[in-house]
């Protein structure tokens, strides 16, 4: 038996061996990635005799089994080259595996708005079954990026505004997909490396304006979390530049900071096309010396097709333009990362996980629960929860009975969409608007149309296809009232699509109103990819509010006079004076996924007690941006104690509409007894003690969260930072007792020479319901100071 075949030996020896049988162009093949679309690999992989390093498969088949059933074959086709060597298949997983048959979760903003890690990670073990079982062992998943502006499309792909949020969540994906026994495990793609979520503008792929002390305690936090506590075993680069230079041919980023700096031991693979913005950006003649400098940067892979990455790599070893040794350094990472996976041994769907994966109801239920953990009530003065007696219900809004605006982007409901739209010529939101136009005949919006005069009609193509693959397992939130309360009179009406100027179905919407006891009205976004959505990637905006005639027609139907409870759908919170003013109740439900009506109904009408927070300050309008917590002492609303008279909006306020961190219950909870470590060592644990007690009448859970402001530093610090928080259940009148172990080195931050230091200093503890809500305070007292390693200090509170 070759060695690099004898599962028995070390796996540095195995590769070590197996390179030594590799040719050149053998290595450069696994550095190249290709996509597989259809049944047939054949189609696509021939142009590869060499092998390939990763594959991304697209339209892999009908149902779970036939996606299956293809994978196996492309694994068969490359095993047939010379030495055998696996594919890595990838495939995007954000809120479940983009696949037929598949369990889709709440959008990645909605699971940070659970404020619970441990729905994150046994979502993440589900996805990691439906991906073993269907042949896919690497996920282009999670979004790590910290996202803090809500122009920017991709804001729903993200965990929200706050890294040490954002950490945790991370922490708890890629454990849940990565698993105890990478074997049995998905290979994680912590993305976008580095600093992807803020852009010049909020525009998509634009500059990346960070100071360089921020780019390393905020947006590479979750990234090196994930790093340092779940092992993460690969990373994606972004499509921007930082400084003036771009990510994916900077050594100082890819290897210097993420490789020597932050410890990263993984393979390094390349958003897709990136390396074509390097000519682009006019950094290189050519994409053949793209290739190199990206190679020579610290890429391992190019997705996801080889551009940069060919001939011309083979054709610069070969004539002494290019060192091999970069090329063997790339070669090892992918080679590590297929044997720890064990591709070597099992390189095909593991069928028999098939059955469980794709048949066990509770992977439903799990669904369910991630949906109600992720609903956001907002306000209520009383209306919530519905009485399932009630006599006449008006549902009014373009959400309402959409099978498809449950599902945000990077799930397979929009995957479809975005297909249906480029066989009609639709471009995926990658071509620039010029025109005013209406949908074509079937609905679909051609790539040169403006979104503010456009209108977003759900085709027909779109609707029969949602119906043919979800009707009778995913109910809209028409039909889920409906099963709620079934002896109610329901009226349903449009009343206005989710974009464009047509008020002619206001009329009928106003007269459903009129005839209700109570109106529950769906506003918000479409969320996907391409110009038939509002939000999504490559769907910036520099209007936050509601898209359309939205915010006109919610005036409309409240002059009626009838209550009405809001639920907003969006990527982005709800950026409406008005509707925050007027509304009896306004409820934040994201995308919910496959069991999001369910969930909806039932917190509408007391069958589950709310207790989602917001992962995201919700601005009044694109002008006070950014707002955030942890915005440093003297910046937008932290400016208490400060001579800041002169720093003020000549009209408008700068407090924030909604803070984060903020959500309503249907039962009240009181906070005692806060008892705080007095002192504590640089590399000690300061313990947080306290009791949360329910108040009110009803169950329910509750989400306590701990906050820190550091009060002397040598450097400007936030106002407050926010450094854990833990989601429970509480009986009626019971009370509990929590405690927080926070390590005195996650408070670490860069100093004046940029090195890593845990100051000595007083530390002032806020416990509390919310960032707006902090009845607890504290101090405690770090005692000396320390210079740390970065990669090693504490993450999050536990």
């Amino acid at each position: 038996m070759d060695s690099y075949k004898d599962s028995s030996l070390p796996i540095v020896e195995r590769i070590e061996d197996l390179m030594s049988r590799m040719s050149l162009e053998q290595k450069v093949a696994q550095l190249q990635c290709m996509m597989s679309m259809g049944s047939d690999p054949s189609m696509t992989l021939q142009y590869f005799p060499h092998g390939i390093g990763e594959i991304a498969v697209f339209g892999g088949g009908k149902t779970a089994k036939e996606t299956a059933e293809n994978n196996c074959k492309i694994v068969d086709y490359v095993l047939q080259k010379p030495l055998g060597i696996p594919p890595i298949i990838h495939i995007e997983a954000l809120t479940g595996l983009v696949g037929p048959e598949t369990t889709v979760f709440p959008s990645a903003i909605g699971l940070g708005a659970t404020f619970a890690p441990d729905t994150v990670r046994e979502m993440g073990d589900i996805i990691r079954k439906q991906m073993l079982a269907t042949g896919f062992r690497q996920a282009l998943s999670p979004v790590m990026d910290v996202a803090r502006d809500p122009r920017w499309g991709r804001i729903g792909e993200t965990y929200g505004e706050d890294p040490t949020l954002a950490a945790e969540m991370s922490v708890a994906f890629t454990k849940g997909l990565q698993g105890s026994d990478l074997t049995e495990g998905v290979a994680v793609t912590g993305k976008h490396f580095l600093g992807y979520s803020v852009t010049e503008g909020g525009l998509n792929m634009a500059s990346s304006p960070i100071p360089a002390r921020d780019l390393l305690e905020v947006y590479a936090k979750p990234f090196q979390a994930a790093i340092t506590e779940a092992d993460l075993q690969s990373v994606m680069n972004t499509y921007g530049t930082i400084d003036n230079e771009m990510v994916i041919v900077s050594k100082s980023i890819l290897n210097d900071l993420l490789r020597d700096e932050m410890g990263f031991k993984g393979m390094v693979v390349s958003d897709y096309m990136s390396i074509n913005r390097v000519p682009e950006h006019r950094l290189s003649k050519d994409m053949a010396e793209a290739g190199i400098m990206a190679l020579k940067a610290g890429l391992d892979v190019e997705c996801p097709v080889p551009r940069g990455y060919g001939k011309n790599l083979v054709e610069a070893a070969q004539s002494g333009d290019l060192d091999v040794a970069y090329i063997d350094q790339a070669v090892r990472r992918v080679l590590e990362t297929k044997f720890k996976l064990g591709l070597f041994e099992n390189p095909y769907p593991h069928e028999e996980l098939f059955n469980d994966a794709y048949s066990n109801p509770a992977f439903r239920a799990q669904s369910l629960k991630s949906a109600r953990q992720s609903i956001v009530l907002l306000k209520n003065d009383g209306i919530l929860p519905l009485s399932k007696n009630v006599k006449k219900i008006a549902v009014v809004g373009p959400h309402a009975d959409s099978l498809r605006m449950l599902f945000g982007c990077y799930t397979h409901p929009a995957s479809i969409e975005m297909d249906l739209g480029r066989s009609k010529g639709e471009m995926a939101g990658l071509a620039g608007p010029s025109m005013q136009q209406e949908p074509d005949d079937d609905g679909f919006i051609q790539s040169d149309q403006m979104l503010g005069s456009r209108v977003l009609k759900e085709h027909q193509l779109v609707t029969q296809a949602m119906e043919d693959m979800l009707r009778g397992k995913t109910p809209t939130i028409l039909e889920a009232i409906r099963t709620k309360c079934h002896d109610a009179e329901i009226a349903y009406a449009v009343g206005c699509e989710v974009a464009g100027q047509d008020k002619r179905q206001f009329d009928d919407a106003i007269e459903a109103v009129k005839n209700a006891d109570v109106a529950i009205m769906t506003l918000g976004g479409k969320y996907g990819w391409g110009l038939n959505c509002t939000i999504g990637e490559g769907i910036d905006s520099d209007n936050i509010g509601l898209p359309g005639i939205q915010e006109e027609f919610a005036r409309e139907i409240l002059n009626v006079g009838t209550p009405c409870v809001l639920v907003h759908m969006d990527a982005r919170p709800l950026s409406s004076e008005f509707c925050a003013d007027h509304m009896n109740a306004i409820v934040e439900n994201w995308f919910p996924g496959t069991t999001g009506g369910e969930a909806l109904a039932d917190v509408l009408f007391g069958d589950y007690n709310p207790a989602g927070r917001l992962p995201v300050t919700a601005a009044r309008n694109a002008g006070q941006i950014p707002i955030h917590v942890g915005q440093k002492i003297g910046n937008s609303y932290f400016t208490n104690g400060l001579n800041m008279i002169l720093a003020k909006y000549v009209e408008g306020s700068k407090m924030p509409l909604f803070h984060f961190g903020e959500g309503m219950s249907y039962t009240t909870f009181e906070y005692s007894n806060l008892i705080v470590t007095n002192c504590v060592p640089a590399d000690g644990i300061a313990q947080i003690c306290f009791d949360v007690t329910n108040t009110g009448n009803i169950d329910g859970e509750e989400v306590a969260q701990l906050y820190v402001s550091d009060l002397a530093a040598s450097m400007v610090r936030p106002y407050m930072e926010f450094a854990g928080s833990k989601r429970f259940f509480l009986k009626a009148g019971d009370t509990k007792s929590l405690q927080f172990d926070v390590r005195a080195d996650q408070f670490a931050f860069l100093d004046h020479e940029s090195k890593w230091v845990v100051e000595a200093g007083q530390m002032a503890v806020m416990v509390g319901g919310s960032s707006k809500n902090l009845p607890l305070h504290g101090v405690f007292e770090i005692q000396n100071s320390a210079v740390i390693q970065g990669k090693n200090r504490g993450f999050f509170a536990k």
